[in-house]
């Protein structure tokens, strides 16, 4: 059994989400080079031991936004 629910969502919000949308990596490739500059600006915030800790599993990553 299936059952539907509609919902009204604002104009901006469907906006917002169709531009996320299509800045998202469309191919594996682009995917991937997605994923590398993440770790690149991830990378530039850690120290070595830190990033030792986290490819180990033994290092929480938590984000914060930035003042």
């Amino acid at each position: 059994m299936t059952d539907k629910q509609t919902i009204e969502l604002s104009d901006d919000l469907i906006a917002e989400a169709n531009a996320y949308l299509e800045r998202l990596p469309k191919t594996p490739d682009q995917v991937i080079e997605h994923w590398a500059q993440l770790g690149q600006k991830l990378a530039w915030e850690m120290t070595e031991l830190q990033m030792m800790q986290f490819l180990l599993g033994n290092l929480k990553i938590e984000l914060t936004k930035k003042d």
